[in-house]
């Protein structure tokens, strides 16, 4: 395994740690950033067969995270 392959294996665990300490603990909001997080790193992979740089995958990608984390936590907010 190249150490970039183990970095995003490392992300990944960080970043489904995050949501399920949010799911365990009763932190609606933590857990919906731990998702963001998860759904920026899927992005990011699933854009590499498109091609272009890793900074332009990395920026669409936690860009879709933030929003959906950002959109998260205000109906978290609102709803409860």
């Amino acid at each position: 395994m190249t150490v970039y392959t183990v970095l995003q294996l490392g992300e990944v665990l960080l970043f489904a740690g995050v949501l399920l300490y949010g799911l365990l603990t009763g932190h609606p909001s933590v857990a919906v950033l731990g998702g963001g997080l998860l759904i920026g790193k899927a992005v990011l992979n699933i854009l590499a067969i498109e091609g272009g740089s890793l900074y332009r995958r990395s920026f669409i990608g936690y860009g879709l995270g933030a929003v959906f984390a950002v959109i998260g936590v205000v109906l978290v907010k609102v709803l409860t």
